[in-house]
């Protein structure tokens, strides 16, 4: 993802978003295909590369496209449906995995075929709106580096969602399980915490779409900090650390959601599409740092886990004062 996102642009303009996305749900479906057989470690290393960079394109444009025919009445709502439906799938892919067993291949068969469904999709669809890019486009200096120096406060929500999303996935369990819990209850926390991220965002879209989104996004980072805070007094208790869980997904999720909705609110067209590359760069960053963090932290000390949430969740907040927010946007679109 992190290396595909800057000729993301080239790519569209060679062929447009619908043949781009659906060239990349291809070769996403033929990577996983040798997996059904017993291959060498060291051949999954490209296998992987190669489906991180089909999905770096399917996500940044996806993100694209759908801000791009949101009217911006209810962009906070369908920008939820999509947070919503990305946070299921987070879920189940693992689910499947857990509930087949890691010597069965059938979760590699229903992936396949959801890229297949996929692949049927694109070549029904016959959306013509915002699939090229404007005869202008080649004529803008947009960058990568000047979306994240112009929009720091949205950069820092993708880069903060990206970071605990790769670190609850990763770490929660041995952080739930240092602190006495069973195997299955620490698993059963990371389930919490997705569910509280797929349940409310529906709701935090509606609440984008009728309120102040800076304001919206500011409340969501303070009560995940005040979440990330409360986690090593209530981890041990036996009812209030899951309204704890689902709180933090919600709002944590909510930050990434509203990231999204900001960045189809303030661009258009060449730059709404670097703007999501930028995105997808730093959700790698935020993926991959996350974990190799939490992991060093955790060895530190058993509450490293809960300690670095607190840090980032405060350094998110630093990026949403008003100086980083619309007011920079719109000085730089001016």
């Amino acid at each position: 993802m992190f290396l595909i996102a800057p000729v993301v642009q080239r790519i569209v303009k060679w062929c447009g978003k619908r043949k781009a996305m659906l060239i990349a749900t291809v070769i996403s479906a033929i990577s996983l295909l040798p997996l059904l057989s017993s291959l060498p470690l060291w051949l999954l290393f490209p296998l992987r590369l190669i489906t991180g960079l089909a999905s770096g394109v399917m996500i940044c444009l996806g993100e694209t496209w759908i801000n791009e025919l949101s009217p911006e009445n209810k962009r906070g709502r369908i920008l939820a449906i999509y947070t919503t439906v990305f946070t299921v799938s987070q879920l189940l892919g693992p689910s499947f995995i857990a509930y087949y067993g890691v010597e069965d291949k059938s979760p590699l068969f229903i992936c396949t075929l959801i890229h297949l469904i996929s692949v049927a999709l694109f070549l029904l669809m016959d959306q013509k709106v915002g699939d090229r890019l404007a005869e202008t486009a080649s004529e803008s200096n947009f960058s990568i580096v000047q979306f994240v120096k112009v929009a720091p406060g949205i950069c820092a929500g993708i880069l903060f969602f990206a970071f605990f999303d790769g670190t609850i996935l990763s770490m929660f369990p041995i952080y739930g399980m240092g602190m006495g819990h069973t195997e299955a209850v620490a698993a059963m926390m990371i389930s919490a915490i997705l569910a509280g991220d797929a349940i409310m965002q529906m709701p935090f879209g509606w609440l984008a779409d009728h309120m102040n989104r800076e304001k919206l996004y500011r409340i969501c980072g303070v009560v995940t900090l005040g979440a990330s805070m409360l986690l090593p007094f209530l981890i041990t208790h036996t009812y209030f650390i899951w309204v704890l869980l689902f709180v933090l997904g919600a709002t944590a999720g909510a930050i990434y959601t509203i990231a999204l909705v900001q960045i189809g609110q303030y661009f258009r067209g060449n730059e709404l599409i670097i703007a999501n590359a930028a995105a997808a760069m730093l959700w790698g960053i935020g993926n991959l740092s996350g974990p190799l963090l939490a992991g060093a932290a955790t060895a530190i000390s058993p509450s490293g886990l809960p300690i670095l949430l607190i840090g980032i969740a405060g350094l998110f907040l630093w990026f949403t004062r008003e100086k980083y927010g619309a007011q920079a946007i719109e000085q730089q679109a001016q």
